[in-house]
């Protein structure tokens, strides 16, 4: 079993709010915040986003390399798409031979 998380998923505002609600009082952070503080505002002041590696410096896998890694997905489709190939000719000969013959 996974281990369970101890860090909620909410924000530290948010968590702060249900927290003092919980408790019955209120905070600063549950007062509203003055109009004059947009969304982009908002936005701007929030944290950029660290990437860890450009995509320019991922490798890309090579064709063989791929072909090797994945072999057992296309035997897999290979063998599906014959069944269903097979199935679909086996209704397409009943419908047109045996079923007219029958009634």
């Amino acid at each position: 079993m996974a281990k369970k998380k101890s860090k909620p998923n909410i924000s530290q505002e948010v968590l702060e709010r249900a927290r003092a609600e919980l408790r019955g009082g209120t905070t600063a952070a549950a007062a509203p915040k003055p109009e004059s503080e947009s969304a982009t505002a908002a936005s701007a002041k929030a944290k950029p986003i660290v990437r860890s590696g450009s995509l320019a410096t991922r490798r890309v896998p090579s064709k063989e390399e791929l072909d090797h890694e994945y072999r057992y997905i296309i035997r897999d489709l290979r063998a599906m798409l014959t069944l269903a190939g097979s199935l679909f000719l086996f209704v397409i000969v009943m419908a047109l031979f045996v079923v007219p013959r029958i009634f």
